[in-house]
């Protein structure tokens, strides 16, 4: 019987008769996976410590028709503190329902589990940084690793800098930047030219413009490491979940949930 290794944070769990899960896992090596428990929501099980939502683990897996089961596991990382505050809590579920949404089943995504895991780490142990700007760095940095980083260098249309530029607005939907002059234009045509299509911009302040530039551009260590004033971070954050959400192209229960409790 095959037997394989991998790394995995669990991101979703699904209860399956009296003790039983199916579990979702973002792996290193293998993407998302679909994960088979037998009998590990018995408090007798030794992979319980191993197999809750949100635990980071080791685990031996052996593959038959089609389904991967637990050999063995070890627990490497709980993220405990989040049991301890339920906005931080509800938060995790929405980042991991992200992880899970764009992790892609049998393509290794390193940058994704790494992010989540950095976010997770953050969420549980870090009471410095404001869950929001948490949120927001994830989302935004999430969509650049995914295949949605926005182009934030210059006005894709007149290729002036940012630090010239009058008014800075963020083309949501074609993941550019506009200055005020070329908006005026890009709407003037779009009145002229109408083809259906959804059109969201966003205007964009220095400061939160600044914070964009260095989620998308810091080491993966360091994504969460900037400040933005008090003020500044409700917009910052409606701007990070705009655009993950409107690329991703739907929302998510978790989320709604979170902002319900906050």
């Amino acid at each position: 019987m095959e037997l394989t290794s991998v790394r995995g944070l669990i991101v979703r769990e699904t209860p399956v008769g009296e003790y039983d899960k199916l579990l979702t896992v973002v792996t290193e090596e293998m993407g998302r996976i679909t994960v088979s428990g037998k009998a590990i929501r018995s408090l007798k099980s030794k992979h319980m410590p191993a197999t809750q939502l949100f635990c980071y683990s080791s685990f031996t897996l052996r593959k038959s028709r089609g389904y991967y089961y637990i050999s063995d596991s070890a627990l490497i990382e709980s993220f405990y503190g989040l049991r301890l505050d339920l906005d931080r809590l509800a938060l995790a579920s929405y980042l991991c329902d992200v992880a899970a949404e764009m992790a892609v089943e049998g393509v290794g995504d390193e940058d994704l589990l790494r992010l989540t895991l950095n976010a997770l780490y953050a969420l549980a142990n870090n009471k410095e940084i404001p869950i929001a700007q948490i949120k927001a760095a994830f989302e935004l940095r999430c969509a650049a690793i995914e295949g949605f980083l926005p182009n934030l260098s210059a006005c894709d249309v007149c290729g002036c800098a940012p630090n010239e530029a009058e008014r800075l607005y963020l083309d949501v939907m074609n993941g550019r930047l506009l200055c005020k002059n070329c908006l005026r234009n890009v709407k003037h045509t779009e009145d002229l030219i109408d083809d259906g299509t959804a059109h969201i911009y966003l205007r964009l302040t220095r400061a939160i413009y600044e914070a964009m530039r260095y989620v998308t551009e810091a080491p993966p260590n360091r994504f969460l490491s900037f400040q933005l004033a008090a003020d500044e971070l409700p917009q910052f954050g409606s701007v990070c979940e705009k655009y993950l959400l409107n690329h991703i192209e739907h929302g998510f229960y978790t989320l709604d949930f979170y902002k319900s409790i906050l």
